[in-house]
């Protein structure tokens, strides 16, 4: 089995894929703690992944401060020195932004994916603690992005700046017009990222000048999967994609 985590500022992302059948075979999520250490995670990881062979690993992470706690984890409990995505991994996938080493694990990952089962162009909107669109050139090429506030992040913004607003549960209510606070705070932050989300896709192909395949996945993409117009849903995207960033990259540099 391959090892592949995901390392994110609200939580963590575990899959294990079977490269003999070359599918997901099972996953698990555990809090991003950055306070913990390398005993504590491993004590989880196996705690999850019991009487596994574990071939390979590798890690995704925009949290700089547990990248190397899951590493040392990982080669605790399965002895494998997983790789970590960075601009020295090959992807396929040429990154023209005027600094590549400056783009985001999770911007490569997805994208990566994205080309595993879509023919460019396309853009990858990935709803998680930050909303985050890659974007995918007719050429194959990573053009660029769009970094935003996620829903999360905006409730509480309004929780915390909006003296009679209060965090409500993150779920999509039955209609636009909200009767309450609740319902009006929900229909704001939910089907307001779908329709930015919507928005910003119909301005990119106005930049590029030609249509693009739109993608959606993250945590929260889930919630407004059917509210945006021509996406198609991809749970896993990320996953996959750093699976397949493994595979590139199995005989190579760690």
């Amino acid at each position: 089995m391959v090892l592949c985590i995901e390392i994110g500022n609200t939580s963590i992302k575990i899959a294990l894929f079977d490269e003999t059948k070359d599918e997901l075979a099972s996953k698990y999520s555990l809090k991003s703690a950055i306070d913990e250490s390398s005993d504590e995670y491993a004590i989880k990881l196996k705690s999850l992944i019991k009487d596994v062979d574990i071939e390979g690993a590798i890690i995704s992470s925009v949290v700089p401060s547990l990248t190397r706690v899951l590493k040392v984890a990982v080669s605790k409990v399965f002895n494998v020195d997983a790789k970590i995505l960075n601009s020295s991994l090959k992807t396929k996938i040429p990154i023209k932004i005027d600094n590549p080493k400056e783009l985001g694990a999770d911007f490569i990952a997805t994208a990566v994916g994205g080309l595993k089962k879509y023919n460019p162009p396309f853009v990858v909107a990935d709803l998680g603690t930050a909303t985050k669109i890659s974007v995918v050139d007719k050429n194959g090429a990573l053009v660029g992005g769009i970094i935003t506030a996620g829903m999360k992040i905006s409730m509480e913004g309004l929780a915390k700046n909006a003296a009679q607003l209060y965090d409500v549960e993150l779920v999509a209510p039955k209609r636009i017009i909200g009767k309450n606070s609740i319902e009006s705070i929900q229909s704001g932050i939910v089907f307001g990222q779908a329709y930015m989300v919507s928005e910003f896709a119909r301005r990119i192909e106005n930049e590029l000048g030609y249509k693009v395949e739109r993608i959606l996945t993250g945590g929260y993409g889930a919630l407004v999967k059917n509210e945006i117009i021509c996406y198609h849903y991809e749970e896993n995207l990320s996953l996959e994609g750093l699976y397949q960033i493994y595979l590139l990259n199995k005989d190579g540099k760690k």
